[in-house]
């Protein structure tokens, strides 16, 4: 079997694993450069060169600059212009969207996503409006945005610095606008007036504590030695709590979650897995002398502020369990509950991984204090509940981070710097007007660097065992006869269906250099097959696992699975229809 072979199936392993979404994505494609390496169809020497490319230090720099931006007042900025004007939910919708496909043309989807959502999820409360009308729309919007510049989304700029390494010249920072702007002025106006009657409108919560539909948060109850539980069935235990307590079993011994039946009979010491809203709880181990487990509860206070928090992007908690959490927290924060949308709760609270969109529910003795905060913003954890909103702590700062990094868009707009160099500059800038840490690292999404960092080399792999050359090939076959604008709708079809299902930067690190080989095979300029799978990378619409602001969104906005494509399908079929045309205009 030549390396081809072991390649293509090497790659058809990864998608599925992908595909599966079990483990994180970081890791499942560090795994597979170093099967890659260890079969040696990568070079030992060349299995970490994805470190050093530039593509991987400008994402690195852009989410540190969407942090700098956020500090600066960004927050309070956005607040003003969105959340404390009076609008009809039309132009409240209208108004969202066109934030944020500005705020995620510059810094990063999930950064503008964070700015926004709470916002969103407030005036929603506020107002009364379904927060499913607007949150996918929201999210749609921050992954449109991010089409415009090259910075905007990572895929842009892999797309741009692949061009550069095969022509010496990559693209442009708004070059990407020229099909970009009109994709996303047209997708939005198709939402707003259309698209958004597709969507399924989910039941809010029905209390105005939470502003997040949750059935039931999941909660470790202990029966105390004094409670009347004892020796009392579970059908007893479900005539006496709240009418939406649900029992899902026990803790057994080895930490597994068991299933017990309705004769169960409730032993001293025995840990009740529940499913309950987090309002009736207190009442609940009032009434049953129940308690929460002291290895969640360690806090001596009996009265504790509640707040919820979703676990983002980039999170540390991310991969990690509950044993770090109390390391990293415990002088702040307890873990009183889990809320995950679509999942089974199949071992014990303390023994669960965490994942990106996992909802917490946390115990906290003061929610005012800073020290608070700054433990939410370590970890990555984004209040949910009645949050504080940030106002513009400084003007001078908002502005100074506003001129600094506008400077280091006319560096690179102009040619003057290389992408890396000029945000650098922007960073070391951050850092001086402190709206940055000067340990910065922290700020940075590690996985999808450490994700792009590792597949370049299997990118590069695809062309250099010859495997790209093979599949244009394959393709530019079927092709001979077609007219360009079919050869770029099957590159944009396919772009689209693989990002769907695994993330978008690893797509476009795919689909480059086969549709630039299909280019050359046919005598095609390459810019217009570059740019196809630009957009197409950025057209993770169908499913809630293509993007992370997808993600993110399924859960407060209650949606199912295949609520994505009721809304996506469609949407996608517009831009299809918008942007061959355009790029053909401008790139041919």
């Amino acid at each position: 079997m030549n390396d081809q072979y072991i390649l293509l199936i090497s790659l058809i392993a990864l998608l599925g694993v992908f595909i599966w979404g079990k483990f994180r994505y970081d890791a499942v494609s560090s795994t597979a450069l170093i099967i890659l390496v260890i079969i040696g169809i990568i070079p030992a020497g060349n299995a970490f060169d994805g470190f050093s490319h530039p593509a991987v230090l400008t994402v690195a720099l852009v989410l540190v600059i969407s942090t700098g931006l956020k500090n600066s007042g960004m927050t309070g900025l956005v607040n003003k212009l969105v959340g404390v004007r009076k609008f009809t939910e039309f132009q409240f919708l209208i108004t969202l969207m066109l934030v944020a496909a500005i705020l995620s043309s510059f810094i990063n989807n999930i950064g503008a996503l964070a700015i926004l959502l709470p916002i969103t999820l407030n005036i929603c409360q506020k107002m009364g409006w379904r927060s499913s009308r607007h949150l996918m729309p929201l999210a749609f919007a921050c992954i449109l945005g991010g089409m415009n510049t090259v910075i905007g989304t990572p895929p842009n700029i892999i797309i741009s610095e692949y061009k550069s390494t095969i022509t010496n010249s990559g693209f442009g920072f708004f070059d990407f606008s020229y099909v970009g702007l009109l994709v996303t002025i047209v997708s939005i106006m198709f939402i707003v007036f259309v698209g958004k009657n597709f969507i399924p409108l989910r039941k809010d919560a029905d209390t105005g504590s939470s502003l997040i539909n949750l059935d039931g948060y999941l909660f470790e109850v202990l029966v105390n030695n004094e409670s009347i539980c004892i020796g009392k069935t579970l059908s007893w235990f479900k005539k006496n709590s709240t009418e939406d307590t649900e029992v899902i079993g026990i803790v057994t011994e080895s930490g597994s979650i068991s299933k017990v039946k309705n004769n169960f009979k409730i032993k001293e010491n025995q840990i009740l897995v529940i499913k309950n809203p987090p309002d009736a709880v207190s009442g609940l181990l009032e009434k049953l002398n129940l308690s929460i487990p002291k290895e969640l509860h360690h806090f001596t206070e009996e009265d504790l502020d509640e707040i919820e928090v979703m676990i983002t992007p980039g999170s540390r908690l991310i991969g990690r369990k509950y044993d770090f959490f109390f390391k990293s927290a415990y002088e702040e924060m307890n873990l009183l509950g889990l809320w995950r949308k679509g999942s089974k709760y199949r071992t014990r609270l303390t023994r669960e991984m965490f994942r990106t969109g996992d909802v917490l529910l946390l115990g906290v003795k003061d929610l005012e204090e800073e020290g608070v905060a700054n433990k939410l913003k370590y970890l990555g954890l984004m209040p949910l509940l009645q949050r504080e909103l940030q106002t513009i702590p400084s003007r001078s700062r908002l502005l100074k981070g506003i001129i600094f990094f506008l400077a280091s868009i006319l560096l690179v707009t102009f040619n003057v710097m290389p992408p890396a160099a000029a945000f650098f500059l922007c960073v070391i800038a951050f850092a001086r007007i402190k709206i940055i840490d000067t340990n910065f690292y922290r700020d940075i999404e590690w996985p999808i660097v450490i994700l792009l960092a590792t597949m370049i080399p299997i990118g590069v792999a695809i062309e250099s065992t010859g495997l790209s050359s093979t599949i244009s090939s394959a393709i530019s076959g079927m092709a001979i006869g077609l007219d360009q604008f079919w050869i770029l709708l099957i590159i944009l079809i396919t772009t689209m269906l693989i990002t769907d299902i695994i993330n978008n930067a690893a797509t476009a690190v795919i689909m480059a250099p086969i549709s630039v080989g299909i280019a050359n095979q046919l005598g095609y300029s390459i810019e217009p097959f570059l740019m196809v799978v630009a957009v197409g990378a950025s057209c993770a619409f169908l499913t809630p696992i293509g993007h992370q602001c997808n993600t993110v969104v399924m859960g407060p906005g209650n949606y199912k699975f295949s609520d994505y494509w009721k809304m996506g399908l469609p949407l996608d079929i517009l831009i299809i229809l918008v942007s061959i045309p355009m790029i053909l205009f401008v790139w041919t």
